[in-house]
């Protein structure tokens, strides 16, 4: 892959991607003034910190891709689109946790 072609698709399939999905799942999962609602609502819920129900919904997702991984090693190949989205979950996981450290609301 040639570095333009990494950027383009960095660009378009990545950075484009992850930002779309942050703000359509807003909605869903924060509430007009806190984009980490969900995280502290769910804390209180169960009893646990912000950042142990962040790792719980995370983990989640990681058991998705590390079952999609085995099936590899299975020659069981999932579509594209699967791993794209999977991937990008992911990555916004790390956002959202980077997000909760720099505002201190563990």
């Amino acid at each position: 892959m040639t570095h333009e072609k990494f950027n383009e698709f960095l660009d378009k399939e990545i950075l484009e991607k992850i930002k779309a999905v942050l703000s359509s799942k807003s909605a869903d999962y924060s509430s007009v003034n806190d984009k980490l609602f969900n995280f502290k609502l769910s804390a209180k819920i169960e009893s646990i910190t912000p950042i142990e129900a962040l790792r719980g919904m995370w983990l989640k997702h990681r058991t998705s891709i590390h079952q999609g991984l085995d099936e590899l090693q299975e020659n069981k190949v999932r579509p594209w689109k699967w791993w794209h989205e999977k991937a990008i979950d992911d990555i916004n996981y790390c956002i959202l946790m980077l997000a909760m450290l720099y505002s201190g609301e563990l």
